[in-house]
């Protein structure tokens, strides 16, 4: 199903299709329009302005596209003989084939090409009088252009192989003028990888090289010379290219050196040469002065763009949207903290750029809903275009004012450039129109400056010729911040266009639920990490990014960018983990147990754990651990039950405030209800034994002594002159089995 910016686009084309008066095309211009020209003709100079006498000069190129070798192609030029004075966008839509003017065919008006082969291009160049085009002296607006016609694969005929028009203005005669202003931008699609680094660099090396689109922002300004003209800038691709200029660096969650107490422990050495060092947005990204072989081109010209921007900006004139060219209209009705996040993310990203700048909101479809308007801040400059209204506004200003705000508004007709079959926004092409729309704002007494955002897509030679043809006596180009400045006209909002098919092509909510989510673990990671750091604002510029009015053709790949951050954050988080036993046996109503907490992060971080059990067993302990980097730590708790049995037990790393980060491990605790019958029986067999030493010990000792007092009397009655030989023992008498064993005991129990 074709998107809505589709189909408004193609009801555009039939309205405008349907005012179109216009003569009847003859058959063979309708079969003409089936197929495309052989002869491709392109305008490369042609006079700004009718003069009132004299010649006027045109040149350019015709290119054959066929497989048929011309011959003798005649350029002859032609011109329309009434002034257009309603819609040049309706003009515009005329069919190319349609006759709009009639060809100029007196010998030394046209150029004459000999012989054109396939691909080959010449160049050609027509001086035709202005009385022969038949231009009438009356002010207006006029077709003008070149026919080629040529000798083929079909032989010479009336209808065009080749064909160019533009328009071209007759100024009314007296003192006339008009402001005009000029909008330079300077926005582009950011995406970020998972590690956080600008995504896509092969794309950004074309578009910062020579003939890339943002070289072609530098070319149009370096080309502007003297011409005053407005930067519109989104300060995220600012950032993303000086990010690109130091190597690309990843997110980092290195400390803050601009936190009192975490200030690097060296001083860096000062730099070699005097010219100014690079500028770098964030102070925690890590920027050791070496870049890998691999980025070295894209840094290379990142930091030339750089440079080159610096020196044309200099004092001049500068809006900056929200940060990442946020889509203002989604987020309003969205989440509405974006948007204020997003203007107070540009002005700390200017000031850190050292560029002076307002904020500025310009959808770069012109229009905003109402909520957005009413919800932009007071300092914050709206431009809107003048097709944001069901019926243009009538201002002699250029700026009005609805809903408690002031809008500059931008010509939305001017900014579509100049008609088919050339590139609408081809420089001569776009200058003409230009200088046509002012011409008719005279013509009509409309003195409201004309207000028009410029492509980004020229090079150097292309917007030359762009600004050349503006310098006119009765055209004076001011900065938009003048014209903005000026007193507003108050409209009523009920005349804003902004429809159901608009509200259908913001971005849908599922974008900025991903935004929070890779924001909520960012936040969480913060908490984690026992430093300050930087890493709210790296992921807030990361997801910022995501929101971004240039996703609105691809909204589900700004999600699973969002998703893509917060899986990596999430990851981080579950680099902390827990290591528990295998299972834990209590031989009692209690025991101690302990659990180990690793850091597999390289910064230092304070987590906690948490616990979750049945509800039968208790663990207490102080959990909370500030770990190093890579660290390891163990913690000891005691588990406390009532209750017999298996206690499953889930302990997971948690923040100190109790928020788990993702690392959990399940232990099942053993409890035993055996420990009373232990002590009973223990004291028991204390008493038993401690009962028969009481009761056996005192005969014991009695029969020693006894025996002991025998032995004294036997030594007395013997003889002591002469030694003699001590008795043999007696041996003792046989005693059975039990008795031995009973004996024994009490040996052991006196020895006890």
């Amino acid at each position: 199903m074709p998107r809505p910016s589709v189909l408004r686009a193609a009801l555009a084309g039939l309205v405008a299709l349907g005012a179109v008066v216009t003569g009847a095309t003859t058959p063979s211009a309708a079969a003409a329009a089936e197929d495309p020209d052989p002869l491709v003709v392109h305008l490369d100079e042609i006079d700004p302005t009718v003069p009132r006498r004299g010649d006027i000069r045109i040149s350019g190129t015709v290119t054959n596209t066929s497989d048929d070798t011309f011959t003798r192609v005649n350029m002859h030029a032609f011109a329309s003989q009434s002034p257009i004075l309603d819609s040049l966008t309706n003009a515009a839509a005329i069919p190319t084939t349609a006759d709009v003017g009639g060809r100029v065919t007196v010998p030394g008006t046209f150029d004459t090409i000999d012989t054109l082969a396939p691909g080959e291009t010449a160049q050609f160049s027509d001086s035709v009088p202005v009385d022969l085009l038949g231009i009438p002296d009356e002010a207006g607006v006029y077709w003008i252009g070149v026919h080629a016609l040529g000798d083929g694969a079909v032989p010479r005929d009336l209808v065009a192989d080749g064909r160019a028009r533009t328009f071209i203005p007759v100024l009314p005669r007296g003192d006339v003028g008009l402001d005009a202003s000029f909008v330079l931008p300077v926005r582009n699609r950011v995406w970020y990888d998972a590690e956080g680094r600008i995504g896509g660099t092969e794309r950004w090396l074309r578009r910062l090289s020579d003939g890339g689109t943002l070289d072609g922002v530098l070319d149009t300004a370096d080309a502007a010379g003297t011409t005053p003209y407005t930067w519109l800038v989104d300060p995220a691709v600012l950032l993303a290219i000086t990010r690109l200029s130091l190597g690309n660096p990843e997110r980092s969650l290195a400390p803050d050196p601009t936190v009192p107490g975490q200030e690097p422990t060296e001083e860096p050495s000062p730099p070699e040469s005097e010219e100014p060092a690079p500028v770098q947005l964030d102070p925690a990204v890590p920027t050791d002065g070496e870049v890998d072989p691999e980025v070295a081109p894209v840094a290379e010209a990142a930091s030339a763009w750089l440079t080159r921007f610096r020196t044309l900006v200099g004092s001049g004139s500068v809006l900056a949207l929200p940060f990442g060219d946020l889509d203002v209209s989604a987020a309003v009705r969205q989440s509405p903290e974006r948007y204020t996040q997003a203007l107070t993310r540009s002005t700390e990203a200017m000031a850190d750029l050292q560029v002076p700048a307002t904020l500025a909101v310009a959808p770069s479809g012109g229009r905003l809903s109402p909520e957005a308007i009413a919800a932009t801040p007071e300092d914050v400059q709206i431009i809107l275009g003048d097709s944001a209204f069901a019926i243009p506004p009538q201002t002699t200003t250029s700026v009005v004012r609805l809903l408690g705000h002031e809008a500059l508004l931008t010509s939305t007709g001017a900014e579509s450039g100049g008609p088919g079959p050339t590139d609408p926004l081809d420089p001569l092409a776009l200058r003409q129109r230009v200088l046509s729309e002012a011409a008719l704002r005279i013509a009509r007494d409309d003195r409201a400056p004309l207000v028009v955002t410029l492509p980004t897509t020229w090079r150097d030679q292309d917007a030359a010729s762009f600004f050349d043809g503006l310098e006119q006596p009765w055209l004076d180009t001011i900065p938009a911040t003048w014209v903005a400045a000026r007193r507003a006209t108050g409209v009523n909002a009920s005349n804003l266009a902004y429809e159901t098919l608009d509200v259908d092509e913001e971005l849908p909510a599922t974008g900025f639920a991903a935004a929070d989510r890779a924001d909520d673990a960012a936040t969480l990671l913060e908490q984690v990490l026992t430093l300050q750091t930087t890493l709210e604002q790296q992921v807030g510029d990361e997801v910022l990014v995501t929101l971004s009015e240039q996703h609105r053709q691809s909204p589900r790949r700004a999600r699973v960018a969002a998703d893509r951050v917060d899986d990596s954050l999430r990851a981080d988080l579950g680099r902390i983990t827990i290591e528990v036993p295998t299972r834990v046996t209590l031989s009692g109503d209690s025991g101690g147990l302990g659990a180990t907490l690793v850091n597999g992060l390289d910064q230092p971080v304070s987590v906690g754990i948490g616990i979750v059990t049945d509800g039968e067993v208790t663990l207490t302990g102080d959990s909370v651990r500030d770990l190093g980097p890579r660290a390891r730590s163990v913690v000891r708790f005691k588990a406390t039950t009532t209750q017999a049995g298996i206690h499953p037990v889930r302990m997971r790393v948690t923040s100190v405030d109790g928020v788990a980060l993702g690392s959990s491990e399940e232990l099942p605790i053993r409890a035993a209800r055996v420990s009373a019958l232990i002590w009973v029986v223990m004291a028991a067999g204390a008493l038993v034994l401690f009962g028969m030493i009481g009761y056996r010990l005192p005969g014991q000792i009695r029969a020693r002594r006894a025996e002991l007092r025998a032995g004294e009397h036997r030594a007395a009655a013997e003889p002591t002159s002469e030694p003699t030989a001590e008795p043999a023992p007696e041996p003792a008498p046989e005693q059975a089995p039990e008795q031995a064993r009973s004996t024994s005991s009490d040996t052991a129990m006196g020895q006890v």
